[in-house]
């Protein structure tokens, strides 16, 4: 089943169309899925219900450079539970199946992909909600010393004393096709620890940032 192949193996990105003064690439990205839903020769598969999810624990990693960094401050979304997490789990080696599947999903969403698509094939695009998110921020300089040792586990991150939000709206677009790879993100929510309230918004597309803006008030 091409789904699962997907799941098992693509990284995350987002294909839009041209990009338009007026109108935000979280939204032109929603027009081209909106486009791809309505084609005949696609599917939708919705996860976690109908596919398990990417076995990934969080957005960070150097497969095409996903290190998104805001004015010195690095962002870390995770799609699964980080209580969950191995502390042996090196998240410079990105995906952990079947392990990552044992975690709760702390999102869901649908992706579509051709009705004829290959075993293993990679979706045209996906659409990712959630309204309890985690978002960790870490000093960037440290983290980047955690990376000359080419490994980074769950404790090494919870040693940098990370911030941790909660983000209460997250939506993602992402194509994770080699020749359009795309991420975008548009997320806000709230710190616990210290009563604030955050935004973050990201466009980055193939391994470069174009536009990212972390704002906590």
């Amino acid at each position: 089943m091409a789904l699962l192949g997907f799941m098992l193996f693509a990284s995350i990105s987002c294909g839009v169309t041209d990009s338009q003064d007026d109108v935000s690439d979280l939204e032109q990205a929603k027009i081209l899925f909106e486009q791809l839903t309505q084609d005949p020769d696609n599917v939708i598969i919705n996860f976690p219900d109908d596919d398990p999810g990417i076995p990934i624990y969080a957005r960070v990693g150097p497969i095409l450079n996903q290190f998104f960094v805001s004015e010195g401050q690095l962002v870390i979304p995770f799609y699964r539970a980080p209580e969950c997490i191995s502390d042996s789990f090196n998240f410079l080696s990105y995906y952990d199946p079947p392990a990552a599947f044992g975690c709760e999903l702390t999102v869901e969403g649908e992706f579509v992909i051709e009705a004829d698509a290959e075993q293993g094939s990679f979706p045209i695009m996906a659409h990712t909600v959630g309204s309890q998110v985690p978002i960790w921020i870490v000093d960037w300089s440290e983290f980047q010393n955690l990376l000359e040792s080419e490994s980074v586990t769950l404790p090494d991150i919870e040693a940098l004393n990370p911030i941790k939000g909660i983000a209460q709206q997250y939506e993602e677009y992402l194509s994770p096709r080699m020749d359009k790879h795309e991420v975008i993100i548009e997320a806000a929510g709230i710190i616990p620890e210290t009563d604030q309230q955050f935004t973050f918004n990201l466009t980055h597309r193939s391994d470069q940032i174009e536009q990212i803006s972390l704002v906590i008030e």
